[in-house]
């Protein structure tokens, strides 16, 4: 019998508060290999990918070819890994002109080539003893969405979302459960690093729960966060043979935040858990979340899971809720946004700021709040909204994923906005869109599809795009549209 089976067994007969061995045994199925049979006789799996596409990247049409290779040591221990990395040629070299035939900022940064990791994952569910438990969720590589705990400080985070930097970040999840004094209790860890390169946020947060009471405390920066830019020439801000924004002066953002939560559920059908959330962020502000989270369990084969959200903020002036949300990675270096060259304002050499200049300056004090829906389905299919409020400039923030995971189709869509108070959406500055589609068409063939209106960075009027030189420019927005086919050998 397989051990692995029968820990999940367990486990899922504790979390229904059945205990007894018969219970334990009711999961556990003959040959419940996933494997192919003229591959079940192998304890190490994988797969050989190739892909080449065709489509624009900013302004320049694109040939994209996109070799992995894959190892599923699933049958050993929970793990998978992939390793793999674009290589993107310029078909034609439009204005403004970069130079080189291979897209250069893909691979001008220590980042890029840790990128090469795409994935190594583990996922580990044990039981021991009479009713402990331990689980594991390891995630290396893109992080696609990043969530600690009540989402106050890290919210939808994502570490790959720049058309000219992929990176490969630490997102791990662990918790151990069991009983104390008759009651169940528990405690749990989640350690974050957005780029092993060092360019993006990492943190920690530490909880404990007893009796369905919770208390957990978090710390989150970014030590290299610029706090105010360097001017270049013309109308834009300086930029590094490297194509980042120069900063001055000091880096660095931290934010502390101590949570208290309660759990009512019947382990059945419904989880009800209020929540109060107080952060602080030295140097910028505080603010409370005060809020509920359900979650409903529906079907007969309680197959379907729906959640609302809803959340009340206050702040002062220096704090904006979930600093660190889905577009942290356009903000970081430049807090406003600006779509095209054109759009440029007068003055913006000198008048850029920083996230946390433009947080620093501006005045977010108030009552603001946020709701949000969720639906999933445990055959790989899910769909979340959420819309926040806060006082001050760009004080609406909206945002949408959906996402599909089946046999015949792979799917995922973000789509974002942060801008004025309601719900123009359209517009492309503060706008984050991207989809990724895969469709197999046989065993060995697959049809992909990429699109996106991602941050890039973008040179001011009049200003060199030459490789590997300093120049002069801002974080704008890039359209990206790559169609193509892979081939995959798998064994």
């Amino acid at each position: 019998m397989n051990a692995r089976i029968v820990g999940l067994g367990v486990a899922c007969a504790l979390s229904l508060g059945a205990a007894s061995a018969r219970a334990q045994e009711v999961l556990v199925e003959a040959d419940a290999s996933p494997r192919e049979p003229e591959f079940r006789g192998r304890k190490v799996h994988g797969d050989i990918r190739f892909g080449a596409g065709f489509g624009f990247i900013v302004e320049d049409p694109m040939a994209s070819l996109e070799p992995s290779l894959g190892l599923d040591f699933r049958d050993i221990a929970p793990v998978e890994v992939r390793i793999g990395g674009p290589v993107r040629l310029r078909i034609y070299d439009r204005d403004p002109e970069q130079g080189p035939v291979l897209r250069g900022t893909d691979w001008d940064e220590a980042g890029d080539f840790l990128a090469i990791l795409q994935q190594l994952s583990y996922n580990g569910d044990y039981v021991f003893g009479q009713q402990g438990r331990a689980m594991i969720d390891l995630r290396v590589g893109n992080l696609g969405r990043v969530h600690v705990g009540h989402g106050s400080l890290v919210h939808g985070y994502a570490n790959s979302l720049d058309l000219d930097r992929r990176r490969t970040g630490i997102d791990l999840d662990a918790r151990v459960e069991g009983a104390l004094l008759q009651q169940p209790a528990g405690a749990e860890l989640a350690f974050v690093v957005g780029d092993l390169a060092g360019q993006q946020i990492f943190g920690t947060r530490v909880g404990a729960d007893w009796a369905g009471a919770g208390l957990g405390f978090s710390v989150f920066g970014d030590p290299l966060a610029p706090r105010a830019l360097q001017a270049g020439t013309g109308n834009g801000v300086l930029v590094d043979g490297r194509n980042r924004l120069v900063g001055v002066g000091d880096r660095g953002a931290t934010a502390l935040g101590l949570d208290f939560s309660y759990w009512w559920t019947d382990r059945w059908r419904y989880l009800v858990v209020p929540y109060l959330d107080l952060n602080f962020m030295p140097g910028l502000g505080k603010g409370m979340h005060l809020g509920v989270d359900t979650e409903f369990t529906l079907g007969r084969r309680r197959a379907v899971r729906l959640g609302v959200v809803g959340e009340l903020t206050v702040g002062d002036r220096g704090y904006d809720p979930t600093y660190f949300d889905v577009f942290y990675t356009a903000q970081r270096m430049q807090g406003t946004f600006v779509a095209y060259p054109g759009d440029l304002p007068p003055g913006f050499a000198t008048d850029a700021l920083t996230k946390y200049g433009f947080v620093q300056q501006s005045d977010l004090g108030g009552a603001g709040g946020y709701g949000a829906l969720r639906f999933s389905h445990e055959e790989g299919a899910f769909v979340e909204m959420g819309y926040r409020y806060r006082p001050g400039p760009l004080g609406h923030t909206w945002e949408t994923r959906v996402g599909v995971d089946l046999e015949v189709v792979q799917l995922s869509v973000l789509a974002a906005h942060k801008g004025a108070l309601g719900f123009n959406i359209v517009e492309p500055a503060g706008t984050l869109a991207r989809l990724d589609l895969n469709v197999p068409i046989n065993p060995y063939l697959d049809v992909t599809a990429q699109g996106g209106w991602q941050p890039v960075v973008r040179r001011a009027p009049g200003e060199s795009a030459a490789a590997r030189q300093p120049s002069s420019g801002f974080v704008g927005g890039g359209g990206l549209i790559l169609l193509g086919i892979a081939g995959r050998f798998g064994w």
